[in-house]
């Protein structure tokens, strides 16, 4: 391990694809290169900014992570899936103070940090801030504050998307479903449509199931997103934390009752391939692609509100990396107090600036 001495940011698992592209990104920005390869973390230095460190540490040991975590002020943990890889860093920042971001999109994960550290650590942890789960959480934020008056109730539409699954995401699916067949309190959390909420019980009643075939307000078919599962825990987290109790939905809008069905299908099939290790090698990397997001929204006072988020380039590689360096430095710009939160409830207004002038769009109506 290299001598501690603190630089803005280190990036953890930099020398995978989204890491690549994270570093990348921040390639005018104080950053540290961390990894198990000291080889393929130097060959990555030299290419992008030879004036960076490099740190070398195993996943498992938590000296190694102690000793990273250390390094910076903020870390960027790009190492999944983090149910099996993830602990240790992410356990070492909310010990030593330093603040955190990851991709994680496991409910089992964030869970147990939630339950070890929110409330006892002075730095702020806050998974998921790619694909899963920005555009939703921070989507339901500017609607929120566009709103300017509690809303009852929140419909995130697909509107559009395309981009590659990334390979990242089939290991943390088949990680988690790993983890619910062994242990049936896992299952049973997953499957809680506020497993991530503070107390899931004292939530409100959800009129629907996320993974279903529905009708949106408009009259259009709508069938299941293959995201939602995760994305609407973060969102409803988002609203206990804030004290808020609008329901929260994602669908995905098709303009038939055959398309919703074929939705569901493809779900389905998503989630049975993510189960075969050797699919892995079947996944794109980094290719063109967009998404467009609708939150369609009705206050308690019956107003009909709505935000789109959009953006160009592959959601899940290019956006991703985007959406991840900046969370990591608003946490660097805006001091806070310490938890276990979400996007929108740890970086909230400057983020959805940052986000804004980085080209992804919140067109509020």
């Amino acid at each position: 391990m290299n001598a501690p001495s603190t630089s803005d940011i280190l990036l953890f698992g930099a020398t995978g694809v989204v890491g690549r592209l994270t570093a990348r990104y921040l390639i005018d920005h104080d950053v540290i290169l961390a990894g198990r390869d000291r080889r393929a973390l130097e060959e990555l230095r030299d290419e992008l900014n030879p004036d960076w460190r490099i740190a070398t540490g195993d996943a498992h040991s938590a000296a190694d992570m102690a000793a990273l975590a250390a390094q910076a002020k903020v870390v960027i943990s790009c190492v999944g899936p983090y149910s099996r890889l993830g602990w240790e860093m992410v356990n070492a920042c909310a010990e030593h103070g330093t603040d955190y971001v990851d991709l994680c999109g496991e409910v089992p994960f964030i869970r147990r940090v939630i339950d070890t550290h929110h409330g006892t650590t002075t730095a702020r942890i806050v998974p998921s801030c790619g694909f899963d789960s920005v555009p939703s959480d921070m989507g339901a934020f500017a609607l929120r504050e566009h709103a300017g008056e509690p809303l009852d109730t929140v419909t995130m539409v697909v509107e559009k998307l395309k981009g590659g699954l990334s390979a990242g995401t089939l290991d943390s699916m088949r990680e988690v479903s790993a983890q619910a067949r062994a242990d049936r309190s896992v299952a049973r959390n997953l499957h809680h449509p506020y497993s991530l909420s503070p107390v899931p019980s004292a939530e409100p009643w959800l009129e629907g199931k996320d993974l279903e075939v529905t009708r949106l307000a408009d009259g259009r078919w709508a069938g299941p997103f293959f995201m939602s599962m995760f994305n609407t825990r973060v969102v409803r987290r988002s609203n206990s934390l804030r004290g808020e109790r609008f329901t929260y939905h994602e669908r995905w809008a098709t303009r038939t009752r055959l398309g919703a069905w074929a939705l569901a299908g493809m779900t389905a099939a998503v989630f049975a391939a993510s189960q075969k290790p050797i699919l892995r090698r079947f996944v794109p990397g980094p290719g063109k692609g967009h998404f467009r997001f609708t939150h369609e929204g009705v206050t308690e006072s019956g107003r009909k509100v709505a935000c789109t988020v959009a953006a160009d380039g592959d959601p899940g590689y290019v956006v991703t990396a985007m959406m991840l360096a900046e969370a990591a430095l608003t946490l660097l710009e805006h001091p806070g107090e310490g938890g276990v939160f979400t996007p929108s409830t740890a970086l909230g207004t400057p983020y959805l600036a940052r986000l804004q002038a980085k080209g992804m769009s919140f067109t509020c109506s």
